[in-house]
């Protein structure tokens, strides 16, 4: 039954409502896609269906989308079209919509989190923990080679067979990059080798640099290392390094 207003319009809650005192209220949400560029909302209605919420966010369909409620943990539980949501406690509810019909399982430092997509990137791992971009690190656990290091815009396929496992870790305080991949260093100067070395074991280079003469070229510039060299991380950090014939091995 619509009931009305003393000015005549129709009320926006319902009577049960009303009666707890919430007459034309708004309750603020905040909805993202798998970005987590949140934006707010103001709805009537205390408590929405996911389909309520969806329409709301001008995601059309509703039946081609999923949203996730974010928990207080930070991760993020899945809301049916017709469950109904509480907007009643303090602050903004937020939730993380995804166009899709299927949700996939991920699991970061041994918890295990909901995500709406097949592609999980390296920063959104770092948001669904609420981990520090800047200092965190993320490592894709593998078995029998070492972890693969996940750059923020990295991608972690989670359709495969099977649950990805991720690790985080703090980043060390000098980045590099050998041949287009990301590695990380404690100390500011570094012998070629070690970085080598690193190069190997992460994949960016294909032959072991102990049985192998590499050189290390500065893209753009006449600078080579070799190992034996001292690098100065601060001032050179960009390199492509290549199997060369009389080069000293690691």
């Amino acid at each position: 039954m619509t009931t009305t207003n003393p000015t005549g319009r129709p009320n926006r809650t319902n009577p049960g409502d009303r009666a707890l005192g919430y007459r034309d209220e708004q309750f603020r949400v905040e909805v993202a896609n798998g970005d987590f560029d949140f934006r707010a909302l103001e709805l009537d209605d205390p408590k929405p269906t996911g389909r309520q919420l969806l329409t709301a966010a001008g995601f059309a369909p509703p039946e081609e989308h999923l949203i996730f409620q974010v928990l207080d943990d930070g991760a993020i539980e899945e809301r049916r079209l017709d469950e109904t949501v509480e907007l009643r406690r303090k602050g903004a509810e937020r939730f993380i919509v995804f166009r899709g019909d299927r949700s996939y399982r991920v699991e970061i430092d041994r918890r295990r989190f909901e995500w709406g997509a097949p592609e999980l990137t390296g920063m959104a791992a770092k948001q669904l923990i609420r981990a520090d971009p800047a200092n965190t690190g993320i490592w894709l656990e593998r078995r029998d080679e070492p972890d693969l290091f996940i750059e923020d815009g990295g991608i972690v396929h989670l359709a495969e067979d099977g649950i990805e496992r991720l690790r985080t870790g703090p980043l060390d305080r000098y980045e590099y990059k050998v041949n287009g991949k990301t590695f990380f260093s404690k100390e500011r100067t570094v012998d070629a080798a070690e970085l080598l070395r690193a190069a190997f074991a992460g994949g960016a280079i294909g032959q072991d640099p102990d049985k192998t003469g590499y050189v290390m070229r500065v893209p753009d510039s006449d600078v080579t290392f070799v190992s034996g060299q001292a690098v100065d991380l601060d001032k050179y950090n960009v390199f492509r390094a290549a199997p060369e014939e009389g080069a000293p091995f690691a």
